[in-house]
């Protein structure tokens, strides 16, 4: 067994090391719905993500080493609560290239992968190529949780290390 391990501040997604920096479409809050109380919007979009840790990667295991993390949105800082706008949630490449994304520990790299769901049939991108996105908002909510899913494929034999790599959270509302 291999220990790598990540170590994270803020919104993250640690991993064997992963920091996702989640970035709104406008610098500007956007309000949950419509509705105009006292001349105030009231509800404004948030996110927040959860850590992703693989932990110990073992290169010899027959099948990829996998973890998840959760992205949720909501509608806050407002006293009277809206319903989330239809939105989608795209993520950037990071070190590597959405065909095999990278997490590097000095000079050394270890492959893996973030998937939209958990069959890992779809790489979770920006919708360009063969990515997806992820949708969501249209359920009539304050709050929704979204689940991401990574995946280290197994027999890749690196140096033990901290393996860390940045990857961009774009939400479009």
């Amino acid at each position: 067994m291999r220990d790598i391990r990540g170590i994270f501040a803020g919104w993250v997604f640690a991993a064997a090391g992963l920091f996702l920096a989640a970035m709104p479409n406008t610098a500007a809050a956007q309000t949950c719905n419509n509705t105009l109380i006292g001349g105030l919007f009231y509800g404004y979009v948030g996110v927040s993500v959860t850590s992703l840790a693989f932990g110990t990667y073992g290169p010899s295991a027959m099948a990829p080493q996998q973890s998840n993390f959760v992205v949720s949105v909501a509608c806050t800082g407002g006293i009277v609560g809206g319903t989330l706008p239809p939105f989608s949630i795209a993520l950037s490449a990071g070190s590597g290239s959405f065909s095999q994304r990278v997490m590097k520990s000095g000079s050394y790299s270890l492959n893996y992968q973030i998937y939209t769901s958990a069959v890992l049939a779809t790489v979770w991108g920006d919708g360009t190529g063969s990515t997806g996105t992820v949708a969501g908002g249209s359920n009539g909510q304050a709050t929704q949780t979204i689940t991401g899913y990574g995946a280290i494929p197994a027999g890749q034999y690196v140096t033990p290390g901290s393996y860390l790599d940045t990857i961009l959270l774009t939400l479009t509302y």
